[in-house]
């Protein structure tokens, strides 16, 4: 122990201690940052995504409107031919 009752040692510890949470803080807030950079690409490549499949939601809704006329179609030009 030092004359005036303190131990170097154990400031040492509490520097390195100081230090080292200071360092983790550093290293949690570039985390903090990539996640954030992360988190706004993915929400813009999931709000692209719901639009892509709103627009083939409409296609499939047209196919299927067409392919229900064309069914028609087909259904009375059988039922009109003439027998053979």
């Amino acid at each position: 122990m030092a004359a005036n009752g303190h131990d170097p040692g154990r400031l040492d510890r509490l520097e390195a201690l100081v230090a080292d949470l200071v360092n983790r803080h550093i290293e949690f807030e570039q985390e903090d940052k990539q996640l954030l950079t992360a988190q706004v690409v993915l929400t813009d490549r999931l709000d692209r995504l719901t639009q892509r499949v709103d627009q083939i939601a409409v296609a499939q809704l047209e196919t299927s409107e067409k392919l229900n006329a064309l069914i028609v179609i087909v259904d009375e030009i059988i039922r009109n031919r003439p027998p053979a």
